[in-house]
């Protein structure tokens, strides 16, 4: 049995009606693609140019913040801004400039970066604190925000001014003997408006004081400036004891104390070179021995001579005395031969000549002679021995 096209079958005709409801059909999808093109361009606009003008899917904008130009030494300082948008993030930016930095320690301060973060769930609000410990002098600061796809809008750079202080008037150089003192006058100078009590202290580089027998005293020990004034203190350095005192160079600064929010801070003055001169000496030979000499009627004089040698360290320019103690009362004296310049001139080393000087009426005997040299607060002495034996007549 075969199978196949029936030829005899016809197909329906399409009546007009039929055509008709298919064109319907086609404009009805038409118009529906239309609406929604067009109701996704409404909420394009919608999102783009916002409700109200207020724009929704907007670039990050800061459009409101109050800079902060004032700060108090020590004490926290907060900073606000309101973000409008959607922000990733958004960072404060500031760099502490301490008022008694110097060349080479600002080339060493870095910015430093913080996150400022939202006070309020769903508000628009933005904070950071920066914590008083790190408020050591005036700041400049910048605030940026930044969205997921790369806008950002920064603030221009403000300034804050830290009411601080400076410690002033350190000489570059103080010398002190034993049992001397020597004075400078220290001022503490406000910054900013600083008007708060100030303690003073006076240290040794490497030290939490100063060097043994060495005492440094204030008057007064605590000053308050005024706002944009000055205040000062009269500084003495004592050398107190001359057996605990070790005579070199030191470097001495003040340090200035002031209470905060955030605990004691500090200032220093610059340094200034403390010189504690000292002396020594030695003398030859240690012993030395003489006969009494005379020829006829005529009396002889020996002269015995012995070298003082005095050594001047860390700047000595003190006066210094001489005396010898010990020779015979009968017969001896002595004398004592300086250099053409005054030794204290030219400090190095000096010698100095003792003359003892005998005569034949000098009694016999087995001296100990001791000489003292004395200066700048200090005595030194060393001993030696003179020997007087029999006379002894010259023909």
């Amino acid at each position: 049995m075969t199978y196949g096209p029936d030829p005899y079958y016809e197909p329906p005709r399409r009546t007009e009606r039929d055509r008709e409801s298919s064109r319907r059909q086609i404009y009805a999808l038409v118009g529906l693609f239309m609406v929604s093109v067009l109701v996704i361009g409404v909420v394009l606009a919608i999102l783009s140019t916002g409700i109200g003008g207020e724009t929704f899917f907007q670039t990050v904008k800061i459009f409101e913040h109050n800079p902060v130009t004032k700060g108090t030494l020590g004490e926290d300082i907060e900073i606000t801004a309101r973000i409008s948008g959607f922000p990733e993030n958004v960072t404060l930016s500031y760099q502490v400039i301490p008022n008694n930095a110097t060349i080479e320690t600002f080339r060493q301060i870095q910015p430093v970066n913080k996150f400022m973060l939202l006070i309020t769930a769903g508000g628009d609000t933005y904070s950071y604190t920066i914590p008083g410990e790190e408020i050591l002098g005036d700041l400049t600061y910048f605030i940026t925000a930044a969205d997921s796809v790369g806008n950002t809008e920064s603030t221009r750079i403000y300034e804050i001014e830290v009411d601080d202080f400076l410690v002033e008037g350190m000489p570059k150089l103080m010398k002190v003997y034993v049992n001397k003192e020597a004075k400078a006058t220290v001022t503490v100078r406000s910054l900013n408006g600083f008007e708060k009590a100030v303690r003073l202290r006076v240290i040794s580089q490497g030290l939490e004081t100063l060097p043994g027998g060495i005492v440094g005293d204030f008057n007064p020990a605590t000053v308050t400036p005024s706002a944009g004034g000055i205040a000062s203190s009269e500084l003495t350095i004592r050398a107190t004891d001359d057996k605990f005192i070790p005579s070199g160079v030191y470097y001495i600064w003040v340090e200035g104390f002031v209470g905060t929010q955030r605990g004691t801070l500090s200032r220093n003055s610059s340094v200034a070179r403390l010189e504690i001169p000292d002396f020594d000496f030695t003398i030859s030979p240690s012993f030395q021995k003489v006969e009494r000499v005379f020829l006829g009627q005529v009396t002889l004089e020996q002269i015995t001579p012995y070298t003082v040698t005095v050594t001047m360290d860390e700047g000595f320019d003190a006066d210094l005395d001489f005396r010898v103690v010990g020779l015979p009362t009968l017969g001896v004296s002595h004398r004592w031969v300086f250099p053409e310049e005054i030794i204290s001139e030219r400090p190095g080393v000096q010698k100095v000549e003792l003359q003892v000087i005998t005569t034949p009426s000098a009694e016999l005997g087995f001296y100990t002679l001791t000489v003292y040299v004395t200066g700048g607060g200090r005595e030194e002495f060393e001993q030696v021995n003179f020997d007087i034996i029999t006379q002894s007549q010259l023909q």
